[in-house]
């Protein structure tokens, strides 16, 4: 008996630290968006599935290059090509489980043609192409909401297509002791881990900044990333605190390109005893603005009958450099000032939130967290704020809360099953105004998941899932 009790207490904790882990990573999307003269599907990426591609399926990825109607002539742009196995689990280039062997390096029915809808340019001119190509198929994009369609042509040559003149939007460093992304909006320096001396890179944030050409300053808004909770099982008798701190393993696989990383994590907590939990696995897409995480768990048997209650807060606090933004989600639309003093927030609405975001002359975050609704069964949620420097809330760098938004929840019991938790981050551009909010740019980033862009191939129509959060590797969990 008390081996079961030890192994259904671990598969609750799993199960809370996971959620926590992929909540948290939404964060790292970071608005910052500017006037409405800005194409309104500027932050939108575009997957167009490789079976749409007809006659050019078959051929070279490195052969395929990207081309936009602008300004009456033709202008190469950027193109990524996304592969996959034919069971749908995509090609990881770099990192321990990396399965670069399972690709053929040419454009396959379930690979990903990746572009930004921003480069898309008009429909050209009948008859005209780009030079010395041999074939080209044109994509056009249909805005659900304007009904105006935009186009990009996909060409083919017979020898490796020349790279294009702009600069990728994302660059990867590496070293021994960092893991830093860094787009045209933002740097992500990713919280390093290590086992046995030997450094693991985390999906997790160690430093955010917002970049000056985006609206920001460029300095380190993020204090910690935070998984706080307590378990009372055994009839109330036992009950267990936890927080991030126990968290080991790290990016197990990733694939960098020039418009978006792909990576894919294998995580779990390091419980008392030095017991190993059972693992969680987080897929992140990151792009410029964008971030679009999945986290994955399965609870095999019902570990409820222990378990009389569990408690988790999820969420982020700032650092000191965050003072004087604002703090504003969906169920407190007038927004509250981030200066450390919990005072005028005494009349937060704890509705959970359908967005939140933070703002000033330090740059914009925007984030959605979707809890499934299997979590929630036999329990409840709430978002939470504390803006209080005086409250410690260890382990963390800076002392206190600030600006701290928290996803709180209270579950009787969690039943066998699969758990899937997505996130939606984003970081605009100029998103910040200090005379009014931007109702119209917040709206625009939110259609990328409620109307996205309808894609069309000849006759055949789909809609976009450019800018939605998903899994990138199909994995085993029960073991």
């Amino acid at each position: 008996m008390n081996s079961v009790r030890r192994f259904s207490f671990y598969r609750c904790f799993f199960i809370l630290l996971g959620a926590g882990c992929v909540s948290l990573l939404f964060q790292l999307g970071v608005l910052s968006a500017g006037e409405t003269g800005r194409d309104t599907r500027y932050y939108e990426p575009v997957e167009v599935p490789g079976d749409l591609a007809g006659p050019l399926l078959g051929r070279k990825t490195d052969q395929l290059a990207a081309f936009a109607w602008k300004d009456n002539r033709w202008q190469q742009t950027l193109l990524q090509i996304d592969e996959r196995t034919p069971e749908g689990n995509f090609i990881f280039t770099h990192g321990k489980e990396a399965n670069k062997a399972d690709g053929d390096g040419r454009l396959d029915p379930q690979d990903l043609i990746i572009f930004m809808a921003r480069h898309a340019g008009q429909a050209a001119p009948p008859g005209s192409q780009p030079p010395d190509i041999e074939s080209i198929l044109p994509l056009e994009m249909i805005d659900p909401i304007t009904g105006l369609s935009r186009w990009l042509y996909l060409a083919a040559f017979t020898e490796k297509a020349a790279l294009p003149a702009v600069k990728p939007l994302c660059e990867v460093l590496i070293t021994p002791d960092q893991f830093l992304l860094r787009f045209p909006t933002y740097d992500y320096d990713a919280l390093i881990n290590y086992h046995k001396k030997e450094p693991i890179p985390t999906p997790y944030i160690n430093n955010l900044t917002v970049n000056k050409n985006a609206g920001g300053n460029e300095k380190n808004i993020i204090d910690r990333q935070k998984v706080r909770g307590q378990i009372s099982y055994l009839g109330g008798l036992m009950k267990f605190q936890f927080n991030e701190g126990i968290i080991s393993g790290g990016i197990a696989a990733y694939k960098p390109g020039p418009i978006r990383v792909l990576t894919h994590s294998v995580m779990y907590p390091q419980l008392p005893l030095k017991v190993k939990g059972p693992k969680f696995f987080i897929d992140s897409i990151l792009v410029d603005t964008l971030a679009l995480t999945t986290t994955k768990i399965k609870i095999p048997f019902d570990p409820g009958y222990l378990i009389d209650e569990l408690l988790l807060e999820l969420g982020m606090d700032l650092t000191p450099e965050a003072k004087g933004m604002r703090f504003y989600n969906s169920t407190n639309p007038k927004g509250f000032l981030i200066d450390g003093k919990m005072e005028e927030e005494e009349g937060f609405d704890t509705s959970k939130d359908n967005w939140r975001l933070i703002t000033g002359p330090q740059g914009t975050q925007i984030m959605i967290s979707n809890i499934g609704p299997k979590l929630l069964q036999e329990g409840t949620i709430q978002t939470l704020y504390r803006d209080n420097e005086k409250e410690p809330s260890p382990p963390e760098n800076f002392k206190g809360h600030l600006g701290a938004a928290f996803d709180s929840i209270r579950v009787k019991g969690i039943k066998a099953g699969i758990y899937n938790i997505t996130v939606f981050g984003c970081i605009p551009e100029h998103f910040y105004d200090p005379e009014k909010f931007n109702h119209v740019l917040l709206e625009e980033i939110l259609s990328i998941q409620d109307n996205p862009l309808e894609i069309k191939v000849g006759s055949k129509r789909i809609e976009n899932s450019g800018g939605k959060p998903r899994m990138l590797q199909g994995v085993d969990i029960a073991n």
